[in-house]
């Protein structure tokens, strides 16, 4: 969110036993759903010493929430917290916002109230201290509290519900990011013609494209509208140089970065699960994706195809400069153009005087400057900062040779060199290899290899910056504006146009490939880089590099997502290679070793993936300089040399080295090392080290298969994951990774566990799945006696464990436990008592024979297969204010009992109706309200109190009336499906789409969601609730009710999909059911007598549904107007907007004096 490298947006302040279980855990929740980065003391569930860790997340974050409660001043570390967070604001100018959450501001003000009773029992407290310390401690914390609530913030008061406040602070934190967003955001000159011009089309056009030539503003105008309207979308995705990016990367690398950032989950090739999975899941969401820098049909096609049909409200904008790119792919067409001469003149002056007009006796030189940049941001930009401070001599020098050149080609370019010539030769030479090398690459990687070649590289780089030529991103990126990477290229281009193998730099294919193949190569070539993904004939000879001698950067490489095409024709070796390189990168280096006469004592990094060799080189090297090591997928390599002059090394990097049998010890001597990765060297034995490691931080054997012997020890390690190796024995020195957070022994055959693992008080994430007899209920009590901060419990097919043990229920934190395959027969009654448990799989465990009372915060739970299954405790009691999705399976419980089968079912639809009408609450009270149910279970028929069932696959009902339709709050879904063949070799998906009578789809389809449905035993009754598909439907039908007296059928289509479907496979829907939910204020306060809130809950939920229910007509009566009564005038929408306003402000009133009733009452 924000432009900054700190580490959080949102710092929240608050007393944990006032508001942690409501107010503030759903504050930060609803931030956390914003992608709002949020500190809260949560954090410190990994063991970090409190006094360190919260000043440093103050410190490290741009905004703090101080949400003051009735007991706030109670607590000295709260207002040490304040002190703290204050001088942020002071020195760092750090934004708070404080929040007074049923408290007078003036309490906190004045310390009166419950701040002064504790503050006199803060100085009762003090009293063994001096006085003089006594009064400044006190006087600091009055002055903290003083300032805060004098701030603008947030009174809880004057809200109708916490929700309402909430969406407030989270709207009000979004803009105050939004207003730390980079500077190219800020100040831009003329694109406001451009934002409200397209603005409107937002409403109307859900594909908008924005065309123009480069440096003319099309991404900057596209983020400017991205970064004000991205709060209103499910989901967003800004994009940037696609075409770079494809091209360097990869498109499956885009596609997954695109369908990650929106679906919020990683999504690699590895684990893409089909597009039509993914599509179906992005038709339900409302999203906003900018796809910068177009320039392939191809391309544009094919992330179209990704993306399928998107959810109602979507926006989806193209920025290129290919106007046909365009054509019949975007509904409309948007051009940004040259600026005018008063935008370019105040464009201009803000660049050169740091105002918005020239400075007096610059006016005349500034008009001809203006002139020369053509009307184009970016030229004006880099010719406003190469005049910035200089005297008037200097202006009409430079101005004389600018238009003598007029004659130039290419007269952006012309103009861009300006700033460019007048670096100095250092500056120039960074410029040139961040055009040609490390574009879009790490900052910190681009300056350690050039101060490496010789270079200031961090003053140049804040040079270039200062002279418009380079960017840093808020990811640390190096960039650079594609005018200006022209630039670049075409200024060693013209070194010797003729002539390649003369110039400073290689890059373009063809003209590589000559170099190469002809050994044209001279000693002016400095560096080479060359994409191998490209369909290309390369030729070497033994004597390829020898002229090269001053060769500092080579770089043969393939984009990550793609392969290697190029054909290589190699000699058996090279005669020699240059003395000079700091950076070597060679995917799929040829040869079996380096020459044999290789000097590594500049050389930086090292990257040969995918290589032949089988040794570096041979003997000692001084490798001084050498920092990273990758030889990932080098099949052949049996050895490493030795590294013990490596004294700067920090990553090695081997996985895939197949061959491998040892580590040279000199390795694992290197006390400098902070990376190792040793995935799937499948012939490596040990890894044993006496050594230990004092940086060591990421340590990776997974897979290594013939791993037998273990024993590293670091006090920095966070993670290890030993799954699939061969290890027996577990040393002992485990217990000295005192900062371990991440455990994965999955697939161990150890003969046990050692007592040192005890010693982990870190690990919030354990797994033990697969590992034989080692782990029984004994073994877990004492786990659960010390691991109090496990987060992640991993027991999957555990033969010896038959029981969990009790004090399973002092995890406080466990947020996910999995059991599935695992010898379980029953789980302790304690279980419910777990606090934050929302995930419970057992699936698989075919001894299980009783399913206790759950914890309240259940939203998965996966009993499928679950054989010997046969009673299932009631699961409606739950936290109902807390679900978004709530997913139950007990697919194949063949023995489930009549009974159980019965509650099951009761309790799903009870859950389902209660979801809706807290859904109905949510919207009613601004907030978006995506919440999905679903439960599946053995049975042959829909539940019989749904409103509509068929045997058919469709289902039409009518509504009569716009009133009708407004007492609806929402739908439940159900099929029932019977065993088929075909389920057992592919995925299948359920599906239920809306059409209107005349054969139009209402809204998206709605979806079952919870997994892919393989292999059943019997028939199973599917349900589920979607509020997202209903408020689809609410918006799409209203305008046809709103001028319709007559009936107006929906028809709902239920349809059950393979995902590659075969032409010979039958898809058989047994019978299935759509359910009307009404607003009934009998069945709402059924839902909330039976949940588990508390009574003063009950009674502030009822009286806001019953002010919900009595203005839900005018709502609907606005809602139409605004949106779909064409005929409406704007006197009629003005009263009804009016009328909702005078409604709100009485029923604010209201439910405030009853809320002030009910607490003096009580």
């Amino acid at each position: 969110m924000s432009s900054s490298t700190k580490s959080y947006d949102v710092f929240i302040s608050f007393r944990g036993e006032d508001t942690r279980a409501n107010f503030t855990s759903n504050l930060h929740s609803a931030l956390q759903i914003k992608s709002i980065r949020t500190y809260i003391d949560y954090e410190l569930n990994r063991g970090d010493d409190v006094e360190e860790a919260l000043p440093q997340a103050i410190q490290n974050s741009e905004i703090s929430i101080v949400v003051f409660s009735e007991n706030y001043a109670s607590s000295k570390w709260c207002l040490k917290e304040l002190v703290q967070i204050m001088n942020c604001r002071n020195c760092e100018g750090q934004v708070v916002i404080p929040v007074f959450y049923n408290i007078d501001p003036s309490h906190v003000r004045n310390q009166t109230g419950s701040f002064e009773k504790a503050f006199a029992t803060h100085v009762q407290d003090l009293t063994s201290n001096e006085p003089s310390q006594i009064e400044d401690e006190v006087s600091k914390w009055k002055d903290a509290l003083r300032k805060a609530a004098n701030l603008s913030g947030w009174d809880s008061r004057t809200f109708m519900n916490d929700s309402q406040v909430i969406q407030n602070i989270v709207n009000d934190v979004l803009q105050k990011l939004y207003l730390k967003y980079p500077n190219e955001l800020q100040g831009v000159i003329g694109i406001e013609n451009y934002y409200d011009e397209i603005e409107p089309l937002l409403e109307n056009f859900r594909r908008i494209g924005i065309w123009g030539m480069g440096g003319i503003g099309k991404t900057t105008t596209a983020k400017t509208i991205f970064s004000k309207h991205f709060p209103k979308y499910d989901s967003v995705c800004f994009l940037s140089n696609v075409r770079e990016e494809s091209q360097r990367l990869g498109l499956t690398y885009t596609r997954d970065k695109l369908l990650s950032e929106l679906l919020k989950e990683p999504i690699t090739t590895s684990n893409f699960s089909g597009s039509a999975f993914m599509r179906r899941r992005l038709s339900s969401k409302k999203v906003f994706i900018v796809l910068d820098d177009m320039a392939s049909f191809r391309d544009l096609d094919y992330l179209y195809g990704e993306l399928g049909d998107l959810g109602n409200g979507s926006t989806l904008i193209v920025t290129t400069r290919d106007k046909h790119l365009l054509k019949g792919r975007v509904d409309k067409i948007c051009e940004v153009k040259k600026r005018n001469f008063e935008e370019s003149l105040e464009l201009f002056c803000l660049e050169a005087f740091k105002q918005s007009n020239p400075k007096k006796g610059y006016e005349h030189l500034s008009e001809r400057a203006v002139k020369y940049a053509g009307g184009n941001p970016l030229a004006l930009k880099v010719l406003g900062s190469h005049f910035h401070s200089r005297k008037i001599e200097f202006w009409e020098c430079e101005l004389s040779n600018f238009e003598k050149k007029k004659e130039s080609c290419d007269e952006i370019l012309e103009v861009l060199q300006v700033s460019y010539n007048a670096l100095r030769n250092g500056e120039k030479e960074i410029f040139l290899d961040i055009a040609f090398f490390f574009k879009d690459e790490d900052a910190d990687f681009v300056i350690k290899i050039l101060n490496a070649c010789g270079f200031n590289a961090t003053s140049g780089i804040e040079i270039l910056q200062d002279k418009a030529l380079v960017t840093i991103s808020t990811s640390n990126k190096v960039q650079m504006h594609d005018l200006l990477q022209e630039l670049g290229l075409d200024i060693v281009r013209k070194e010797f146009s003729k002539d390649p193998g003369r110039r400073s730099r290689l890059r373009n294919i063809e003209e590589v490939r000559d170099v190469l193949k002809n050994n044209k190569g001279t000693d002016a070539v400095e560096g080479i880089t060359l994409d191998l993904s490209a369909n290309v004939d390369l030729q070497f000879t033994a004597d390829t590099f020898n002229m090269m001698s001053k060769l500092r950067l080579l770089r043969l490489y393939v984009p990550l997502g793609k392969t290697r095409l190029a054909n290589v024709e190699h000699p058996e070796v090279f005669d020699r290679c240059s003395d000079e390189l700091r950076y070597l990168e060679w995917n799929g280096y040829p040869l079996k070793s380096l020459p044999q006469n290789f000097c590594a004592i500049f050389l930086v990094e090292i990257r040969m993936p995918h290589s032949n060799v089988e040794e570096l080189w041979q003997g000692m090297q001084d490798l001084m300089n050498l920092e990273q090591i990758d030889l990932s997928e080098c099949k052949k390599l049996v050895m490493l040399p030795d590294l013990s002059r490596a004294s700067k090394l920090k990553t090695v990097v081997l996985s895939g080295c197949e061959r491998l049998c040892v580590v040279h010890p000199s390795l694992l001597s290197v006390d400098t090392l902070k990376t190792l990765i040793l995935d799937r060297c499948k012939k490596l034995k040990s890894l044993k080290s006496k050594n230990h490691f004092r940086f060591l931080e990421d340590l990776s054997v997974n897979y290594c298969s013939s791993l037998e012997e273990f024993s590293i020890s670091s006090e920095l390690i966070k993670q290890l994951d030993l799954s699939t190796t061969s290890v027996k024995i577990l040393d002992s020195t485990i217990g000295r990774l005192s900062k371990l957070e991440k455990l994965n022994l999955e697939g161990l055959q150890l003969k046990n566990l050692p007592n040192e693992l005890c010693c982990l008080i870190s690990l919030h994430e354990l797994r033990i799945s697969k590992c034989g007899s080692v782990i029984n209920k004994e073994m877990l009590h004492d786990l659960c006696d010390r691991l109090r901060l496990l987060n992640v419990l991993h027991l999957k097919e555990c033969d010896k464990l038959f029981e969990l043990p009790d004090n399973i229920s002092e995890l406080t934190f466990l947020h996910k436990v999995s059991l599935d395959g695992s010898s379980i027969e029953r789980l302790p009654e304690s279980i419910k008592h777990l606090p934050r448990l929302e995930i419970l799989s057992l699936q698989n465990c075919r001894k299980l024979q009783f399913l206790p009372e759950l914890p309240p915060l259940i939203k998965t739970l996966n009993v499928g297969n679950c054989k010997s299954l046969v009673t299932v405790s009631p699961t409606k009691h739950f936290s109902v204010h807390l679900i978004e999705k709530k997913c139950v399976s007990f697919e194949n419980g063949m023995k489930l009992s009549e009974f159980s089968l019965c509650s099951i079912m009761e309790d799903a639809l009870f859950v389902m109706k209660s979801v809706a009408f807290h859904d109905l609450l949510k919207r009613y009270n601004g907030f978006k309200a995506n919440s999905k149910v679903e439960v599946c279970l053995p049975g042959n028929s829909v539940p019989r109190t749904f409103t509509y069932r068929t045997t058919e696959s469709s289902i039409t009902i009518g509504l009569a009336n716009p009133d009708q339709f407004s007492h609806l709050v929402g739908l439940m879904y159900s099929i029932v499906l019977s065993p088929s063949p075909w389920m057992k070799h592919q995925v299948t998906f359920i599906r239920c789409q809306c059409y209107r009578a005349d054969g139009t789809k209402v809204g998206n389809a709605t979806t079952w969601q919870h997994k892919p449905i393989r292999k059943l035993n019997s028939d199973h009754v599917f349900l589920w609730y979607d509020c997202f598909h209903w408020y689809n439907i609410f918006q799409g039908h209203a305008k046809f009710l709103v001028s319709k007296t007559h009936v107006e059928n929906l028809r709902f289509q239920f349809s059950v999909i393979p995902y590659r479907r075969a032409s010979n496979d039958q898809i058989s829907i047994k019978e299935c059911g759509i359910h009307l939910i009404g607003s009934s204020r009998s069945e709402f306060y059924n839902c909330l007598y039976e949940s588990d809130m508390t009574l003063e809950s009950k009674i502030m939920c009822g009286l806001e549904f019953d002010i919900a229910h009595r203005f839900r007509e005018v709502d609907w009566r606005l809602y139409c107007a605004l949106r779909y009564n064409d005929f409406a005038t704007d006197a009629e929408v003005k009263k009804e907007q009016e009328s909702r306003r005078r409604a709100m402000l009485w029923a604010t009133k209201k439910l405030n004096e009853k809320k002030a009733w009910y607490k003096d009452s009580h």
